[in-house]
């Protein structure tokens, strides 16, 4: 009977660290995400940087909070198998310019929006949906935000953010992938050069 019991609260113990462990990784994560955009909206609200200021402080925010280089390989799609080493280095260098200058951009509005934690839920052992809201101030707008988090070596990085069930990722893969189609790898190498020059 004693052996029997052992197995019982054996188990029942099992399931509560599990339990624990997930909820305080999805907890972790919704954190991770407040963060990220708390210390974005600070860049955005201050007024005394210029454009090349703003724009460093994106970046090295991006290196603490984004996982550029996986979702650089992402956007390459079927060419990412086929480029060489040199050619991807080139292409991730230029994608990260690119990303940042490209949200800069499209936030301008973002200091004045506000963002709410719906819920979290874990897909796999290194994945974490967090679904937000993000209501704008200016115009009363409500948006609907999930952030794929992505765990690597204990350390949360945002791979994805899928805005109104549209996922920014597999968009940007497209867009690129009707570029290597119709102008070739190097078309998309002189469309990221000329955006990141003009911008």
């Amino acid at each position: 009977m004693t052996a029997i019991f052992k197995k019982i609260f054996f188990y029942i113990g099992l399931i509560l660290f599990t339990y624990t462990n997930s909820y305080s990784s999805e907890t972790s994560a919704e954190a991770f995400v407040l963060k990220l955009t708390n210390e974005a909206k600070l860049i955005f609200n201050d007024k005394s940087l210029n454009t090349d200021s703003r724009l460093k402080k994106l970046n090295d925010l991006s290196q603490s909070y984004l996982d550029l280089d996986a979702l650089a390989g992402y956007t390459l799609g079927d060419y990412r198998d086929k480029a060489t080493a040199s050619e991807k280095d080139n292409f991730n260098k230029l994608f990260r310019e690119y990303f940042i200058k490209n949200m800069s951009s499209k936030l301008n509005d973002f200091a004045d929006q506000e963002l709410k934690i719906l819920d979290s839920k874990k897909i796999n052992e290194n994945n974490i949906i967090v679904s937000t809201k993000i209501f704008s101030k200016k115009d009363a707008q409500e948006i609907k935000v999930d952030w794929r988090i992505y765990t690597k070596e204990s350390k949360f990085l945002a791979r994805d953010l899928v805005v109104e069930g549209l996922s920014l990722a597999r968009t940007q893969k497209e867009e690129f992938a009707s570029i290597i189609a119709s102008k070739g790898f190097v078309g998309l190498i002189n469309a990221l050069e000329n955006f990141n020059k003009s911008n």
